[in-house]
C-alpha cells in the first residue's frame, strides 16, 4: 500500500517526530520571538518556516521603530545582547510635522519619564538575535522538561486538522512539505504566525477585512548631511506620511508613502534625482540625502481579522492585522500578540496546562481587543484625517500639531498609547 505521505516509511524523518507542545508556522521576526518567548515557559516548539534559510522576507533590508515598552520586552526575552544593542539607534525626540505649512509637535524624553522613546533596529539584526537565542537553547529531546525550539526550514505549511474528541487529548495534526517531501506532526496548539498573506488563514475560511488605502510605501536607508542626534521626523504630506527615521552609523531610514498612481515614476528616478524630491518635501530639515540604498515599494491596506482563534489554533501578528506604516506600530502590536498568548499560556502554580485549552485561548482574544481598537484606530484615523486634500485642510493640520505640542498631558496620553499601555 503506498505511504500517502509520500515519504520512504522506513527512512527517519530528519527532525524530531515526537508530538509537540505548539507548531508556530512562520518563522519570522513575529514568529521567532513567539518560539523563543514560549521556550522559555518551558513549551517544545516547532517553527516550520516556508522560505530558505536566510532569506526569510521578515528579515529583509528594512528598519523597525520598537517602542520603549517592545525593547524592554526583547531584553527580558534575553534577545538584547551587546550584538543587538550595538546594532540600534535610540530615539531622542519624535517631531511630528507638516510638510506644507506651519505646525509642529515634539515628543521627548521628558514625555516618557526620562528614558528613550524607542530603538530603531535592522529587521535582519533582529533575526540574527532570534537565531543566536535558539543555538543556544538546549536540545528538549535529550533534556526532558525543558522548552525548545525546533526550526524546520524550508518547510511549507498544507493543512492541520485536529484528531480526537473534544477533550484535553486531542490534538492537531499538521500537514507540511519539507526538503521535497511531506511530512506530518502532532502538537496540542498550532499558531498561525505567517504574515498577512496567511496559508493557514486561508485554509481556516475565516473572513478577513481588507481595505485598500491606495498608497504606497517606498522604503529605503540613506545618509542626511547633517546629524539625526535621534530624532524621528513623521512628516505629513497631502500624498501621505514620510517618516525619517534615525539610524545607526548616522545613516536614516526613509519610509515615503505616495499615491499608487504615483509609485512608478518616483521609483523610475534616479537617486539622486529621488533624494532632491525627498529633500523638498521634508524641507531641508536634514541638509540633504546622500548613499542612497535600493529603494522598495509595498502597496499598503488595513487587514483586520476578527476571529482570532479556532479549536487548537490561534491566529496573531500580521495575519490578523497588518497596519498602515504611520506612527510605526505594526511590529510592537504584534510584540503585545506575543507577550499576552505568552501570559495565558502560562500554568497556574505549577500545575499542567493544555496549550489549546478553548478558554485560555478565548480569554487571550478578550485580552487584546481593546489593544486592537485603539491601535488600528489611531493609525487608520492619522492617516486618513492627515492626507485629505482640501482646501485648508493644510493649515487646520498645522493648527492642530501647534496645540498638541503645548499641552503636555496629551503627549504622555500619546506616548502611553503607542506603548500599548
Amino acid at each position: 500500500m503506498p505511504n500517502p505521505l509520500g515519504a520512504n516509511p522506513m527512512t527517519k524523518p530528519p527532525f524530531d517526530t515526537h508530538e509537540q507542545d505548539i507548531i508556530i508556522v512562520g518563522g519570522g521576526m513575529v514568529g521567532g520571538v513567539l518560539a523563543h518567548a514560549l521556550s522559555l515557559e518551558g513549551w517544545r516548539v516547532t517553527i516550520l518556516e516556508a522560505a530558505e534559510p536566510g532569506a526569510s522576507v521578515s528579515f529583509d533590508h528594512r528598519l523597525t521603530a520598537l517602542s520603549d515598552a517592545s525593547w524592554r520586552y526583547l531584553d527580558a526575552l534575553n534577545l538584547v545582547d551587546q550584538t543587538t544593542a550595538c546594532a540600534a539607534q535610540a530615539i531622542n525626540e519624535v517631531r511630528v510635522v507638516n510638510a506644507s505649512n506651519f505646525g509642529m509637535t515634539r515628543i521627548t524624553r521628558a514625555n516618557n519619564n526620562g528614558v528613550a522613546l524607542g530603538q530603531v533596529i535592522a529587521n535582519r539584526a533582529i533575526g540574527a538575535a532570534i537565531e543566536r537565542a535558539e543555538q543556544a537553547q538546549p536540545n528538549a529531546v535529550a533534556i526532558a522538561k525543558t522548552g525548545s525550539v525546533q526550526r524546520l526550514q524550508p518547510a511549507r505549511y498544507i493543512s492541520h486538522q485536529v484528531q480526537g474528541e473534544r477533550t484535553e487529548r486531542t490534538s492537531v495534526q499538521v500537514l507540511f512539505d519539507f526538503h521535497g517531501q511531506t511530512h506530518q506532526l502532532s502538537a496540542r496548539l498550532i499558531i498561525a504566525a505567517d504574515g498577512a498573506a496567511s496559508a493557514v488563514r486561508a485554509a481556516s475560511n475565516k473572513t478577513v477585512g481588507t481595505k485598500a488605502y491606495g498608497q504606497t510605501a517606498i522604503v529605503c536607508t540613506a545618509k542626511p548631511a547633517q546629524p539625526h542626534h535621534g530624532i524621528a521626523f513623521e512628516c505629513f504630506t497631502k500624498s501621505g506620511p514620510l517618516a525619517v527615521l534615525p539610524a545607526p552609523a548616522g545613516r536614516v531610514s526613509l519610509v515615503w508613502v505616495n499615491r499608487d498612481p504615483d509609485i512608478t515614476a518616483l521609483m523610475a528616478l534616479d537617486d539622486a534625482a529621488y533624494a532632491a524630491k525627498l529633500d523638498a518635501v521634508f524641507r531641508r530639515r536634514l541638509g540633504g540625502f546622500t548613499e542612497l540604498a535600493p529603494r522598495h515599494a509595498y502597496p499598503l491596506a488595513l487587514i483586520t481579522l476578527d476571529d482570532l482563534i479556532a479549536e487548537r489554533l490561534v491566529i496573531l501578528g500580521n495575519a490578523a492585522h497588518a497596519l498602515h506604516p504611520v506612527a510605526g506600530q505594526g511590529f510592537n502590536l504584534c510584540l503585545r500578540d506575543v507577550r499576552d498568548l505568552v501570559d495565558a499560556l502560562r500554568s497556574d502554580r505549577g500545575a499542567a496546562v493544555d496549550p489549546g485549552d478553548a478558554q485560555r485561548l478565548a480569554r487571550y482574544v478578550d485580552g487584546r481587543r481593546d489593544d486592537y481598537r485603539r491601535t488600528i484606530g489611531l493609525t487608520d484615523r492619522l492617516v486618513r484625517g492627515f492626507s485629505l486634500d482640501i482646501p485648508g485642510a493644510g493649515a487646520i493640520r498645522g493648527a492642530l500639531l501647534s496645540l498638541t505640542d503645548g499641552l503636555a498631558p496629551i503627549k504622555n496620553r500619546l506616548v502611553r498609547l503607542t506603548r500599548g499601555i
